[in-house]
């Protein structure tokens, strides 16, 4: 490796993870599945490596959902571990190192801009393609470095387990363009690792038969012994490599205390222990995230709000705050879904809203990681303390498939009913009589048949524009019929929040936001949240773009060519392209910028809440 640090010092302590580089060196494909906090990230630190000596590839794309995930994985697990490393994602980490086109030997991408290079739609010029420029964009570079690179799929559950799990005929539509994309990188023979904590029998089986396509031979690697998921496996036909790591069980081997409590209970438990030790709750929805943390603030002076409509800024000093304050010592970590995944917090307590099962698991994952000495000598003295609330899921579940979550809360109340430490929520499998792992209950949890993916017209399209010559234009036309983006059914845009003016663009402060969702609340409502250009009653979106001047780095404001009414009639047809060329068609103000580094809304003053949020939820 590049270099001897402690992560390259902690692969070579964990038997699966040397076990998977020494498969991998073999040229084999690689299915990891492995318990939260067994460092199935940084493996990607030795199959670079491995990749390059053995000559299977020239570099690595570690693919993970969320842009946070990238900040947190760039800046604290490959930069300083590796020497030529880089990121692509919406966010400026630091933008010397931003690799678009994955031009460096090590770099880590959000899902979106990964699905929209391989289908050829290059994110760092996607607008220009869009409003007809009359370019197909460089597409072939990126291209080359996805097919000489070796792909890992990171937290893989949370763009294809839970997409699949939940049987909404909108988020299988969407996948299928992401088992169509890991079809054709498999048929390419390009090296794959696809990395899970939390995912079913029946999935697993689908991902790997995909793999299989593959010239190269495929094996999964489960870190634990025989269990119900594994016996499960290996009926469906997997080539399944059991390991039980005993030292990793030996120290992650403590007690996990699960009760189903009400509201009002959970609220007291909160005020009475947040003095004296940190506390997780996560809710399902960003308006109940809000009432819970102002609620809890009452009676405890340490208490954190974390969800996706703050700003990069609060976000930063939310994350500072939790490390800091909170992690380890005593307060409230009040958070939605994005705490499931990448983000360390020192604590031994968890309050969940109800949840499917695979949620659940990786809400407890947050809990009892070695990074926090103190914590962790507490879980294994203590142990951990799970709390579900026992409210109706279809009033708090809303977000989740309602027939998953009921099956969820029955089978946790059955198993914890009588015994309270009955479920490992880490370990994948048990050595103790009365102690089961969290994968039991995942398996018995019901789920729609996988392979639905493969017989909906978005699959078929995807498959045949990867497996042919196709161009970019005529991808965008099967958008616009089809009404929606590859990885999702809307954009990401970013919202600028005041005051700005002469503050350094390198300074401002943003919150990314779902396009439709925030356009949807503006046409609902005469509290606008946004700044507009009124003409005749019409509502413009104003924007400012950035881009480089002969001054270096400069802002110009514009205004969107079309108005808030028509904008909403082109989300209501679910033309996606139609939204981002809205946003691409700003005025002969943007002549006077040589190139477009940006655009952003503009929220007004009243509308931003420090430390709370956009109020659009």
């Amino acid at each position: 490796m590049n270099y001897f640090t402690p992560l390259t010092k902690l692969i070579e302590s964990r038997v699966a993870l040397q076990k998977a580089l020494e498969e991998f060196g073999r040229g084999r494909n690689i299915v990891l599945i492995a318990p939260t906090g067994y460092g199935k990230t940084i493996l990607s630190l030795g199959l670079v490596d491995k990749a390059r000596n053995h000559g299977i590839s020239d570099g690595l794309i570690h693919v993970v959902p969320y842009r946070a995930l990238v900040r947190e994985i760039y800046v604290e697990k490959f930069k300083g571990n590796y020497q030529n490393t880089g990121y692509q994602s919406m966010d400026e980490i630091e933008p010397w190192d931003k690799s678009p086109y994955y031009l460096r030997e090590l770099v880590v991408s959000t899902l979106d801009s990964f699905i929209y290079n391989l289908y050829k739609l290059p994110v760092s010029e996607m607008y220009k393609i869009l409003k007809g420029s009359r370019t197909h964009g460089h597409y072939y570079p990126v291209l080359a470095s996805i097919f000489t690179s070796t792909i890992v799929f990171d937290e893989a559950h949370i763009y294809l387990g839970a997409e699949l799990a939940s049987g909404c005929e909108d988020e299988v539509e969407t996948l299928a363009f992401l088992m169509a994309a890991l079809d054709f990188l498999a048929q390419m023979n390009i090296p794959l690792v696809v990395e899970t904590a939390t995912m079913h029998s029946d999935i697993i089986a689908e991902i790997t038969e995909i793999i299989k396509h593959s010239s190269k031979d495929a094996i999964t690697i489960y870190v634990g012994g025989e269990n119900l998921q594994v016996k499960k496996l290996r009926e469906k036909g997997v080539n399944v490599l059991s390991i039980r790591d005993k030292e990793f069980e030996e120290e992650h081997g403590f007690k996990w205390r699960t009760q189903l409590i009400t509201r009002e209970s959970a609220l007291k438990m909160i005020k009475e222990t947040c003095e004296s030790e940190p506390i997780l709750v996560i809710h399902n929805s960003i308006k109940r995230a809000i009432e819970s943390y102002m609620e809890i603030s009452k009676k405890c002076d340490n208490v954190v709000l974390l969800h996706s409509l703050i700003s990069n800024k609060d976000r930063e000093e939310a994350l500072r705050k939790i490390k800091d304050e909170v992690s380890g010592r005593r307060g409230v970590i009040v958070s939605t879904q994005v705490v499931e995944a990448g983000v360390d917090i020192g604590v031994r307590i968890l309050v969940s809203e109800p949840a499917p099962i695979e949620n659940i698991a990786q809400r407890s994952g947050r809990l009892c990681r070695g990074k926090f000495k103190n914590i962790f000598k507490a879980c294994r003295e203590e142990g951990a303390e799970i709390y579900i609330i026992k409210d109706d899921p279809r009033e708090t579940a809303e977000v989740y498939n309602m027939e998953r979550v009921s099956s969820t809360m029955e089978l946790l109340e059955e198993t914890a009913k009588d015994n309270y430490y009955a479920i490992d929520w880490r370990l994948l499998s048990t050595n103790t009589a009365n102690r089961r792992s969290f994968t039991d209950i995942l398996e018995r949890v019901p789920i729609k048949s996988p392979r639905e993916v493969f017989y909906t017209p978005n699959y078929a399209l995807a498959n045949a524009y990867l497996n042919s010559d196709g161009q970019p234009d005529a991808l965008i036309k099967i958008l616009d019929d089809l009404g929606r983006g590859l990885v999702r059914s809307s954009i990401l845009v970013n919202v600028l929040i005041p005051p700005y003016t002469g503050i350094n663009p390198d300074d401002w402060e943003i919150a990314t936001v779902d396009f439709e969702r925030i356009m949807r609340r503006e046409k609902s409502t005469s509290n606008k949240c946004l700044e507009y250009i009124v003409e005749d009653n019409r509502f413009y979106p104003k924007i400012l773009l950035l881009g480089l001047t002969d001054k270096g780095k400069e802002p110009v404001e514009s205004r969107i060519t079309r108005d808030l009414e028509t904008i909403n009639k082109v989300i209501h047809r679910g033309k996606f392209t139609s939204i981002i060329k809205s946003l691409s068609e700003v005025g002969e103000q943007a002549r006077k910028l040589k190139g477009i580094m940006g655009s952003f809304f503009i929220a007004k003053s009243d509308c931003y809440h420090r430390g709370v949020g956009l109020e659009i939820w």
